[in-house]
């Protein structure tokens, strides 16, 4: 089970990733100067985009840390299939179109679900 969690917390992580890169232009380990077809200031990462980012990526490293503890129960794993889920579909909305402008309502999202996860990390300390 715990390989699943891994396999797919790795693609809720790489998919987006890439898209952003190649968004910004660094797919390949280039950059490509110039608007291209984006328009001008399509291309660049918003601060509170960013900030989503690193808070996701937070949520992440205390995700993996949990499972590998390797004691949760079938429910706790629920709710972290859950919560990565709901993170993929986020960082997928953020590499579309709509992405710059759902930044605010990611960042509510985001607070529910580190909330969560808080919550989530409680729990699974006190069966310890």
């Amino acid at each position: 089970m715990r390989a699943v969690f891994l396999m797919l917390l790795l693609a809720i992580v790489a998919v987006p990733g890439i898209a952003l890169a190649q968004m910004h232009g660094q797919a390949g380990g280039q950059h490509i100067k110039g608007h291209g077809m984006m328009g001008q200031g399509q291309g660049m990462m918003g601060q509170g985009m960013a900030q989503n980012l690193g808070i996701m990526s937070n949520m992440m490293r205390d995700m993996q840390q949990m499972m590998g503890q390797g004691q949760m129960s079938p429910e706790h794993q629920r709710q972290m299939l859950d919560l990565m889920n709901q993170m993929g579909g986020m960082m997928q909305e953020m590499c579309g179109p709509q992405g710059a402008a759902s930044q605010p309502q990611h960042q509510q999202q985001l607070q529910g679900m580190q909330q969560r996860l808080e919550s989530l990390k409680s729990q699974t300390q006190h069966k310890h």
